[in-house]
């Protein structure tokens, strides 16, 4: 007992030390005088919890003890990533509890931050709510509750969540009055934990500007209480900020300033894993399919497995199509295939997965099996649109020549039917189809649809019972029933300008009316209604033409009104007659051109001759006419020719083999009389020419004799030497 006693002695002395190590040794030696001692053990647990050895303290603390040691287990199996057994132990907990009270702070706490990496937001923000009202403002607890509170939020906005109002009235007011605040840019946030939780709150809901001002402000108050620090501890703490601006940066369109940071953030040492992932990841997506092996070393540092129990599922997601995508870039087609399938066991509703397949398939030039592929998948998933646009893309490049649009209008029309009513109308559902039917020459079916459309559209609804909706622009259609309902205005346009081109000109005129009451100030539709009122009514084409908004002085003085009047916009130009020849044309058959028709091209085309190339700085009055020669080598010109002729009389021995084949042999070479040793010969002719003049006929008869005997000797030369060869190789064997 003495000795248990002295060893508990030097335990407390080395526990206020804090040396650990020391610490085990001792409770494991009075554990092997006492195995059962409930302090002795809760001791050790606790160590091993403060050396990271979560796993060997759930060992002990797994044992039937005296004591049940809830917060202690409960904090292990939470560290160890066993969220579900973690929440399980301290809901049990709160049942045994229930008569007599509630959960101890600290368990409160723990089970709000396991909710919380659970992704249970709504129970998190509940639990943290109604400690927000136990707790006091002026305790130090209730900044970091709050903290964790609007970090909760926050994560609900990312995930496209809405958060239920289930705490209370004036804790809403609170929020209230604190998103005002934050809105203002004055939050007065006491901690630069407070201000990254409020940024990331707008960053969700679309509002960068605010999400930057409140950045800076974390960035001073961090540096600010982090004075007496090291600057390189300064920079490790800040490294989230830094990351987060830069992604608001990343999201503004501003790339290389986004780079800049984090290529900043990724030079700092000893930072917390998740930190420099988010931004490797994020580096990745802004080099796209540029430097693909730097790529492929960055993605590597966002999918390390220590990162697997850090990120959200949210993350994770991200990161892994990120990795799929830079595989598909770097023509990675077996490895991006086998794991997209298995990421599918895990995320069959990813869409992405499915295209990324089929363009895998597509890049290796198998677009029909890409196309069967994805027929495949949409029998599985027959509401995804993204698979369904993805079958149009690829009918498209298959049809023939891109002319054939019956493949892709079927298929199209067959996946909106299987669509409720008014979502198989939605506008940009309608705008591919009658593109379609246009582009197939069925501008008829076009119509048609676009009719369909705005009378699904007018039906009333019981649900939109009041005319909001027509305040803000839509088109009101009241029939004496008690519904009411608007035709977009997105779906009304479109139709408006179909008609329009279709030569639908009071039809065209209605809607484009309906257009310009919902928005007298928008000078595209007045400007389409002038050009149907102009193909009927002028008068009130006039009319509407003083409301369209006028020109600035500098842009009218600016213009040619002359030239202006001779174009015809949408024309190419050859097809442009001049105002003289189109008058004389049309008074000749006695017809009139219908407006916004192609004017004819009248006459005989004029031969264009093209301009000769000439040198640069060159002056035809000085120099004349240009040499014709002077694209060729200077060994092939008239001139070159001319002095070879007079040195040798047949060009030099340093000539030959110069040019085309055989072209500066000795006496012709091929095509020429056939011999290589003439040269004297015709040395010989030269000089009797010069001797004695000789007529012209004469000389011609003579030049054809010696050509005649030339060709002789050739032929007995070759044929001497065919017969030497024959005798060179008789008697020898062959095979």
């Amino acid at each position: 007992m003495a000795a248990i006693q002295q060893l508990f002695g030097e335990l407390e002395r080395h526990i206020k030390r804090e040396e650990h190590n020391k610490v085990l040794a001792l409770t494991d030696k009075i554990l092997a005088i006492d195995p059962k001692d409930k302090d002795a053990l809760h001791c050790k647990a606790i160590t091993l919890i403060r050396l990271e050895r979560y796993t060997d303290a759930l060992t002990i603390l797994n044992r039937p003890l005296q004591g049940k040691f809830v917060f202690e287990k409960a904090y292990c199996l939470y560290r160890t990533n066993q969220l579900a057994d973690g929440a399980l132990v301290i809901e049990n907990t709160r049942k045994d509890l229930e008569a007599s009270g509630k959960l101890p702070w600290n368990l409160r706490h723990l089970e709000a931050q396991i909710l919380y990496r659970m992704e249970r937001y709504q129970d998190c923000i509940d639990l943290y709510a109604s400690m927000l009202r136990d707790a006091s403002k002026v305790d130090d607890a209730y900044t970091d509750i709050l903290t964790n509170y609007r970090a909760c939020k926050a994560a609900v906005l990312y995930a496209g969540m809405e958060s239920e109002q289930r705490w209370g009235k004036k804790l809403e007011d609170e929020e209230a009055a604190q998103d005002e605040e934050d809105n203002k840019g004055n939050a007065g946030q006491s901690t630069y934990e407070l201000s990254f939780n409020a940024a990331c709150a707008q960053i969700a809901k679309g509002d960068y500007t605010q999400a930057l001002k409140l950045l800076e402000e974390a960035k001073s108050i961090c540096r600010e209480a982090l004075g007496d620090y090291d600057e390189e501890e300064i920079e490790q703490e800040m490294a989230i900020l830094v990351v987060q601006t830069a992604y608001v940066y990343q999201l503004l369109g501003r790339a290389e300033k986004a780079r800049e940071l984090y290529q900043s953030v990724l030079k700092i040492k000893a930072l917390e894993v998740t930190v420099p992932a988010v931004a490797a990841n994020n580096l990745v997506v802004l080099q796209k399919e540029d430097d693909l092996f730097d790529s492929h070393k960055k993605i590597k540092t966002a999918t390390t497995k220590a990162l697997g129990v850090k990120f959200f599922s949210s993350q994770k997601r991200v990161i892994a199509m990120n990795e799929l995508l830079l595989n598909l870039y770097q023509n990675k087609f077996v490895a991006c295939r086998d794991t997209a399938r298995q990421l599918l066991k895990s995320q069959p509703d990813n869409d992405a997965l499915y295209l990324i397949l089929a363009a895998t398939t597509h890049k290796q030039k198998k677009t029909a099996k890409a196309l069967e592929e994805l027929k495949e998948y949409a029998a599985t998933r027959p509401q995804s649109v993204a698979i369904q646009f993805a079958i149009v893309q690829l009918e498209l490049l298959l049809s023939s020549n891109g002319q054939d649009y019956t493949a892709t209008i079927e298929s199209l029309t067959r996946f909106l039917k299987g669509l409720p009513e008014k979502e198989q109308h939605r506008p940009g559902y309608v705008a591919l189809l009658v593109w379609l039917y246009d582009q197939a020459g069925q501008g008829e079916k076009g119509v048609e649809i676009l009719t369909e459309a705005a009378a699904v559209w007018a039906k009333p609804s019981k649900d939109n019972k009041d005319n909001k909706s027509n305040k803000k622009g839509g088109r009101k259609n009241t029939g004496g029933s008690s519904g009411s309902s608007t035709i977009p205005l997105t779906l009304l346009r479109q139709t408006a300008t179909f008609k329009l081109r279709s030569h639908r000109y009071k039809e065209a005129a209605k809607d484009y009316e309906e257009l310009v009451r919902a928005d007298p100030s928008d000078p595209t539709s007045i400007a389409g209604l002038i050009m149907a009122y102009s193909e009927y009514e002028p008068a009130l084409a006039e009319k509407y033409g003083a409301s369209l908004p006028e020109m600035k002085s500098t842009t009218i003085a600016s213009l040619d009104v002359d030239a202006l009047e001779k174009v015809v916009p949408g024309l190419k130009r050859e097809y442009v007659s001049t105002e003289g020849t189109r008058t004389m044309a049309a008074a000749s058959i006695g017809l009139r051109r219908r407006p916004g028709s192609r004017p004819h091209r009248t006459g005989a085309r004029k031969a264009h001759k093209r301009k000769p190339l000439l040198p640069k700085n060159f002056d035809p009055a000085t120099a004349g006419a240009p040499d014709p020669e002077r694209w060729l080598s200077k060994r092939d010109r008239a001139a070159a020719r001319l002095a070879r002729t007079r040195k040798t009389g047949a060009g030099s021995r340093k000539e030959m083999g110069k040019g085309s084949q055989g072209m500066n042999m000795e006496g012709g070479g091929i095509g020429g009389t056939g011999s290589a040793r003439i040269a004297g010969r015709e040395h010989l002719v030269a000089a009797a020419a010069a001797a004695t003049p000789v007529p012209a006929t004469e000389a011609s008869s003579k030049a054809e004799e010696s050509t005649v005997d030339i060709a002789a000797i050739a032929k007995a030369k070759s044929s001497s030497s065919s017969a030497n060869k024959k005798k060179k190789g008789k008697g020898k064997a062959k095979w």
